[in-house]
């Protein structure tokens, strides 16, 4: 009968699997200076983006308030404006549309662009535009501009097209923002645009702003006919 060979016993189970695990490396300066270099960008990332929001906020205030008032004006003669964002978020109204407060719980920092549009027929596509956005450089600018549609035209592939052309009406870093000098430009707009729905020639104000401004990008807009 032919003998069984002698093997060696398993080797008894480990207590902890941690032991038999790779052992971790050291950090060195690399892992702990750039966590520290990370932390400081969100910190530093947050702070600015506080002080960007106030900022903004007071901004947004500032031209809601002034153009809710140009829509009351031109209300007066029957000429209707419409608003971005609605006055139903942004107000709260004690005796509709003269008394009124701003709502406390509105996002004023939050808002990307403000606009007035004029919904008379004739009309249609003039539009006062300001925006928040950056530059190629990653620079905060505030924008302005009225845009209007300077008729249509049919295209092969797309169908009718609206022709939409912008005046610039300012435009300036975020933090010089100057109501100073954006009142003036305000005013002359909403003089020409007023005078030009009493005399019912909207002729008038586009050549107002093709003669008083530097001229703004022009695009084609789909129409829905």
């Amino acid at each position: 009968m032919a003998r069984r060979s002698k093997r060696d016993p398993p080797p008894p189970p480990t207590s902890d699997p941690e032991e038999s695990a790779v052992p971790s490396l050291a950090e060195d300066d690399f892992v702990l200076s750039l966590k520290s270099e990370l932390s400081k960008a969100q910190k530093s990332l947050g702070q600015g983006d506080e002080v960007q929001g106030k900022e903004r906020a007071e901004i947004t205030k500032r031209l809601l308030q002034d153009l809710w008032e140009v829509h009351n004006q031109f209300e007066e003669i029957s000429v209707h404006l419409t608003i971005e964002p609605s006055q139903t978020l942004f107000a709260t109204f004690v005796e509709y549309p003269m008394k009124w407060t701003f709502k406390e719980n509105f996002d004023f920092g939050g808002v990307k662009t403000i606009e007035l549009h004029d919904r008379t027929p004739g009309w249609l596509g003039f539009t006062m535009r300001f925006w928040f956005y950056r530059t190629p450089e990653g620079k905060p600018h505030f924008r302005g501009i009225y845009e209007w549609c300077e008729g249509e035209s049919y295209h092969r592939y797309s169908g009718w097209m609206r022709m939409m052309n912008q005046a610039v009406l300012y435009d300036s870093h975020e933090s010089s923002v100057d109501f100073r000098t954006l009142h003036p430009v305000l005013k002359d707009i909403v003089v020409a645009w007023y005078n030009s729905h009493l005399a019912r020639t909207p002729e008038s104000f586009v050549a107002h702003l093709k003669e008083k401004f530097p001229k703004g990008a022009a695009y084609a807009k789909e129409s829905y006919r």
